[in-house]
């Protein structure tokens, strides 16, 4: 009765269920006791078919695991939310049911049953799939097109961007809020203006916009976008929501611009290549072509051309053999290439080479015919100039000794002589239609044609040397000279190279060379060859963490060789002094003669220091022995200086230079022996840097004075003239005698410039005095070596007289015997000639060096100056006393003025007077003074 009950409640609630919906009751088994009818309608079973456990009806999708877990709450006794399954149809579809589930209790309040409410959601769910799958399409479009959307209400200014526009702005959703202001400053500053005029003028016109512009990356990178956008208006005008889309258009921008550049690039190309391609349509006969084809055609670009039209610019010779190579070109499968000749519209004749294949429809049949053309009047037009110039040379390239080959532009040989035949090895036949890569080695053929291609781009012909090798194995040099040959066009088609064998000459060339880099006199090599070989040496020890060592050495003494023996002597000794040095090195060291007596020895892979010291030694042991020359033994010392790389130096002039400033050392130290370099050599040689720079600056600066020393005769002491001394008021160092920087003038040419100065000022000075009735005498000047030698002496005493008023007969000049001894022919000349305008001339510091007395007496002196040095101690060294009287017995069988330098005490006077000196100067009356302090002495002080 009750389960009597139980069905008719179900079946009344099985009426007002529709076909949507079913009702069902299982037991705790999962086995269904009872399904309404509906379930027919729903799942296509009957209510009989479904009375079996509840799993048989379930699909495997993964969502049905909830099911037996919910039955497992439902019997627990606790309520079960609606959920969703998948069944099984009859048809072999499948549903899905909105389940609602409850326990069925009995009177013991036990579970004993479950009743459910299914629900057919299929529709709904397949919606909603529909909506989630068309999001997703959505989203992928929106990706893949690159293009975001946006939605942006005017009346709140909430703007919503879907995800590809944080894409497209490479912004993070999570940490920017849309705002226009946001999406301005991803605009490229220089389109932001365009943007908001292009949005706002939309506003104003009520009319959709587009936009292309470009947004600035954080990185600097710049994107390309398309935006484009409308807005929606109330009856009022009012706009109430602009909707858009932003799309990313960077690839198509960058794909347009590289297309542009490759359409120009192949326009470039068909130009440069005279080259064009074609498509003739079989159907319409139309025929299309590039801009190249155009161009060879000589038609207008874009002309409309059909075939009669092609073949009508075939030359009328021409034109039956191309209209039958069209059709063998529809015959075959293969490319056809064909030469003709075509006749522009403006009656020039071209030569065109054609290349064509034809193209299939899907029912293969031929649809099209593909090729080019190409402008090859050029290289037809060349290849009969070849012709007719193998022609023409034929019987000249035979009858020839020297190599002789033509080659076209392409380096393909087309005709050689005999000679060139028994280079290769092969017969002409042979040897045309080659290249050089068919005939030579890479290496041999690659250089070969590197050289044609010289003289290709430069246009002329081009000539270098080159060794062949013969088949017999015979190297040769040879000069080779090609040239370029021109066609009628006046355009280059080919070379024509000769090769001469300038083996015998080479050989001169190079004994040339041997010369040239070797010292004729010792067979040595010389400086150049010194300075390339040391400059090898030092990279070669940097390489290899290696020392090595130079030794500058200067032979001692060697200028009174020449200046008593002759240079014939002199040159028999150097070249002695050089084997002897041979002897004393290594056969891995170089020895050199840099020039004069200076010689130089390179030490390669100096193990220690001290190895370069053994050598120095061994060069001195050497040149100990006496020197046999024209009956002449001569002693020969020399002076070693010692540089070691890298202590010294790491480059070859440093080297050099370190080892000359080393020689010095050795020479300061008694000579005959040797000295390595130090570091306080670098810092004499700066500071005499400096020294002469300062030097420079000061006769910039007129920081030079000019002090006169009184000259007195030695009876009544009365003034008879001075000496112009030099002073330096150096701005640091105060006042600076010449002993403290004459030395480094005379080392260049500023003691000339210096000289000059001093010059001028005496005798503007003594001009003056003189013009004032002062008796001041002769003003006494001192010249440097250099200023004989290395200047017009004469011209410039002449014109300072002039400039100055001052007459020659107020000046004298002094002059050191070493000066004269340098170069006495020239010196006496100069002297001669300065001479004989009225100023007189004084040998200065007399007796302390070597002289010769022959020079003395042809000198034109008036005065003899004897050094202080001599004066000093008289009259406690009897030498000293002897050595004046002699001089000055000298000086009166020379009839010149006597003038002792350097008198301090009166016993040195007196001594002097009674030997016959005719005049003084030194502390013992006066020091040198300024101009003004001289010219106040002369005022009071007794003159001559």
């Amino acid at each position: 009765m009750r389960h009597y009950r139980e069905k008719v409640t179900l079946e009344q609630y099985e009426e007002c269920l529709g076909d949507k919906s079913f009702f069902y009751a299982r037991d705790t088994q999962g086995v269904f006791i009872y399904v309404s009818p509906s379930i027919t309608k729903m799942l296509g079973y009957s209510p009989e078919q479904f009375l079996v456990h509840y799993s048989q009806f379930l699909t495997d999708n993964p969502k049905n695991s909830l099911v037996d877990a919910n039955i497992a709450i439902v019997l627990a006794g606790r309520k079960v939310p609606v959920y969703t399954v998948e069944i099984h149809h009859r048809d072999g579809g499948t549903r899905w049911l909105q389940v609602q589930e409850f326990g069925v209790r009995n009177d013991q309040n036990e579970i004993i049953a479950v009743h459910g409410l299914a629900t057919d959601i299929t529709a709904y769910k397949h919606t909603l799939q529909q909506l989630e799958l068309q999001t997703q399409r959505f989203q992928r479009a929106e990706n893949m097109a690159k293009v975001g959307s946006w939605e942006l209400h005017l009346g709140t200014q909430d703007l919503y961007w879907s995800q590809e526009v944080y894409h497209i702005f490479e912004l993070d959703p999570a940490q920017h809020q849309p705002s226009y202001e946001l999406f301005l400053e991803c605009v490229h500053p220089a389109d932001r203006e365009a943007v908001s005029h292009a949005y706002s003028h939309s506003l104003e016109s009520r009319e959709p916009y587009q936009v292309e512009h470009r947004l600035l990356m954080p990185d600097g990178r710049i994107k390309h976008v398309l935006e484009e956008g409308e807005s929606d208006f109330d009856t009022d005008g009012r706009a109430l929501m602009s909707t858009g889309t932003v799309q990313d258009i960077t690839a198509y921008h960058m794909a347009k611009q590289q297309l542009v550049e490759k359409q120009a690039l192949l326009k470039e190309a068909e130009s440069i290549a005279q080259i064009g391609s074609w498509e003739y349509e079989i159907a319409s006969e139309k025929v299309i072509l590039s801009d190249g084809c155009y161009a060879i055609l000589g038609l207008s670009p874009g002309m409309e051309v059909v075939y009669e039209d092609f073949i009508a610019l075939v030359h009328e010779e021409d034109r039956k053999a191309i209209e039958v190579g069209f059709e063998q070109t529809l015959a075959s499968d293969e490319e056809q290439v064909f030469v003709y000749r075509i006749v522009r519209p403006s009656g020039e004749s071209r030569y065109i080479e054609q290349r064509a294949i034809t193209r299939y429809a899907d029912d293969h049949s031929p649809a099209r015919i593909v090729g080019t053309l190409q402008d090859i009047t050029s290289q037809y037009r060349a290849q009969q100039a070849l012709e007719k110039q193998k022609t023409l040379l034929r019987s000249v390239i035979n009858a020839t000794s020297d190599l002789i080959f033509i080659k076209d532009a392409m380096g393909v040989y087309q005709g050689c002589n005999p000679a060139f035949e028994r280079f290769t090895g092969k017969v002409e036949a042979d040897i045309v239609g080659k290249t050089d890569y068919d005939l030579f080695d890479w290496e041999v053929a690659d250089f070969f044609r590197q050289q044609d291609y010289a003289m290709f781009d430069s246009g002329k012909a081009r000539q270098n040397e080159e060794w062949l090798t013969y088949p017999d194995g015979k190297e040769v040099l040879v000069d080779t000279l090609k040239t370029p040959f021109y066609g009628e066009d006046g355009n280059v088609y080919g070379l024509v190279g000769v090769s001469r064998d300038i083996t015998a000459r080479k050989k001169a060339e190079e004994k040339l060379y041997y010369l040239a880099h070797h010292d004729d006199l010792t067979g040595l090599a010389n400086r150049h060859l010194f300075t390339s070989l040391l400059d090898q040496a030092v990279a070669h020890s940097e390489r290899h963490q290696e020392k090595l060592a130079i030794l500058f050495i200067d032979l001692d003494h060697f200028k009174q060789i020449n200046d008593s023996l002759g240079h014939q002597v002199g040159d028999q000794v150097l070249g002695l002094v050089g084997k002897q040095l041979q002897t004393t090195g290594r056969k891995s060291d170089t020895i050199a003669r840099l020039g004069g007596d200076e010689f130089a020895l390179l030490i390669r892979d100096l193990k220690h220091p001290e190895d370069a010291r053994i050598v120095a030694q061994k060069v001195l042991k050497a040149l100990e022995q006496p020197f046999l020359v024209e009956s002449h033994k001569l002693y020969i010392g020399a002076s070693i200086g010692i540089s070691i790389y890298p202590d010294n130096g790491e480059t070859s002039d440093i080297l050099l230079r370190n080892a000359d400033a080393a020689m010095y050392r050795a020479k300061d130290n008694d000579r005959n022996t040797y000295a390595f370099y130090t570091d306080e050599l670098t810092k004499i040689a700066f500071q005499h840097i400096q020294l002469e720079s300062e030097l420079r600056r000061a006769l910039q600066k007129n920081e030079f004075e000019v002090y006169y020393q009184p000259k007195y005769e030695c009876e009544g002491k009365r003034i008879v003239g001075s000496e112009a001394l030099i002073r330096w008021q150096h701005p640091t160092r105060g006042l600076l005698l010449p002993s403290q920087f004459i030395a480094e003038a005379e080392k260049s040419d500023l003691i000339i410039e210096l000289g000059e100065w001093v010059l001028r000022e005496a005798c503007l000075q003594n001009a003056k005095w003189h013009r004032m009735g002062l008796k001041s005498g002769r003003v006494a000047v001192n010249v440097s070596g250099r200023q004989i030698t290395k200047h017009d002496l004469s011209a410039t005493v002449q014109r300072v007289l002039q400039e100055t008023d001052c007459k020659p007969k107020w000046l004298e000049l002094e002059i050191i015997e070493r000066f004269v001894m340098n170069s006495p022919e020239q010196t006496l000349q100069v002297l001669n000639e300065i001479n004989r305008s009225g100023v007189a001339f004084a040998i200065d510091d007399f007796g302390i060096e070597y002289s010769s007395l022959s020079y003395l007496k042809q000198m034109p002196l008036n005065t003899l100056k004897i050094d202080l040095s001599f004066i000093r101690d008289i009259p406690e060294d009897k030498d000293d006393m002897a050595i004046v009287e002699a001089m000055l017995a000298l000086a009166k069988s020379f009839n010149l003025i006597a003038v002792a330098e350097g008198v301090e005490r009166e016993e040195q006077l007196d001594f002097l007077r009674v030997s016959g000196a005719d005049r003084f100067q030194g502390f013992l009356l006066s020091r040198p003074m300024t101009a003004s302090e001289f010219e106040a002495l002369l005022q009071t002080h007794p003159t001559l």
